[in-house]
């Protein structure tokens, strides 16, 4: 191994140790994809460690047999090995440091991006629920910061299902869409949620009118004869207690 050769390699680590100061302003959040890349080329430094420590096993047992026909040559190459290897090893401590920090931040980008993907989620359903309700009548006020459709949301939203095109499936507590025994197709989300209307408390929460079944302002039995109580007179949290407590 030349002198020019250990010279060229003390600089390249010695550039590439340098290289942390530069990435210490990085240290909020980085995309996906680069995290995900990171960690590619993490794997594949030490895979490359691998191959060189293998490497390195057998050129040493070469220059042990080199030794004994050449015992001059061989104190020089001994020397040269000397020194390389104190340099490896200095250039290995800050390369253990470098991977170790850079792993971290990685697997921290890809968990927040995987929270941020499950919240964008959430609030695609919601949105998309929403307009179901309020496409069947649902009322829009609400009191102190709670609207009905956040009750109801509460309350029946596991049973719709958001799918990655942006609709939403009725589904049973399995999981499975559920199918109209009539009509032998599945209940759409608009049947489902107008089904709500003629519950005795949930019917409360959409824009009743007398006749129509369950609703403020309306006491008697709705469509399957089970008897309605008029809740018109009871305040939000007197509602929401009949209705969840």
């Amino acid at each position: 191994m030349s002198e020019e050769n250990l010279n060229a390699s003390a600089e390249n680590a010695a550039s590439e140790a340098a290289a942390p100061a530069s990435a210490s302003a990085g240290e909020e959040m980085m995309p996906r994809s680069e995290a995900e890349n990171l960690l590619k080329a993490l794997k594949a430094e030490r895979e490359a460690r691998k191959q060189y420590e293998k490497d390195l096993k057998e050129t040493k047992a070469n220059l042990e047999r080199f030794a004994e026909i050449n015992p001059d040559e061989w104190q020089k190459l001994q020397e040269e090995a000397a020194e390389a290897a104190r340099m490896q090893a200095q250039w290995g401590e800050v390369r253990d440091a470098m991977e170790s920090k850079y792993s971290s931040q990685a697997q921290e980008a890809i968990r927040r991006a995987d929270a941020a993907e499950a919240g964008l989620a959430d609030y695609r359903k919601k949105y998309a629920l929403e307009k179901v309700f309020n496409g069947a009548g649902g009322r829009t006020d609400a009191v102190d910061g709670v609207s009905f459709f956040d009750l109801m949301a509460e309350q029946v939203g596991s049973s719709f299902r958001h799918e990655p095109d942006g609709t939403l499936t009725v589904v049973d507590a399995s999981g499975d869409p559920i199918i109209d025994k009539e009509t032998g197709v599945r209940v759409t989300p608009e049947d489902h949620m107008a089904s709500f209307k003629r519950h005795p408390v949930f019917g409360t929460f959409f824009k009743g009118a007398k006749g129509s079944g369950a609703g403020i302002g309306y006491g008697g039995t709705d469509a399957n004869g089970m008897t309605v109580e008029d809740l018109s007179k009871l305040s939000t949290d007197e509602l929401f207690k009949k209705a969840f407590g």
